[in-house]
């Protein structure tokens, strides 16, 4: 069994088809993708709940923490996809591809594209400007395999 280093990783954004790796992260979570399920517990069953799967799975969300620059054009691209609500002028969905690649090789990556996103700026006297991103997955992200 491998123990992968993170440092290496790479959170990178897609502008058409050129994907631009995203400056200053300082680490990331990948969290809530799972099968959705209905209760299909029925009144002769048994005394455990049953769940059965819909069919569907839920993306879950990819937070990445950053040393914020705002005049960073790649940091300003990211927050203004939260100031356009994520929608064309149009009004249909701006959706975005994202890549992480992990350290370990260039080849193991998760993809995914986000359908919406949140932009937290923080700053302490004893710290550097921080921000943290968080980006809804729109269906399932393709896991490495």
């Amino acid at each position: 069994m491998a123990k992968l280093k993170v440092k290496g990783t790479i959170i990178e954004q897609a502008t058409g088809t050129t994907y631009t790796a995203i400056a200053q992260v300082t680490g990331f979570n990948i969290s809530g993708i799972e099968t959705e399920t209905y209760d299909s517990r029925t009144l002769d069953g048994t005394a455990g709940v049953e769940y059965d799967p819909t069919g569907f799975v839920e993306g879950g969300s990819v937070t990445f923490d950053l040393l914020y620059d705002p005049a960073l054009g790649g940091h300003q691209a990211i927050t203004d996809l939260a100031v356009a609500a994520h929608m064309t002028t149009n009004g249909l969905p701006n959706d975005v591809n994202w890549k992480v690649k992990f350290a370990n090789t260039s080849s193991t990556e998760l993809t995914f594209v986000s359908s919406g996103i949140g932009v937290d700026i923080t700053g302490e006297a004893s710290d550097g400007l921080r921000a943290s991103i968080t980006l809804k997955c729109d269906g399932c992200p393709v896991l490495p395999t």
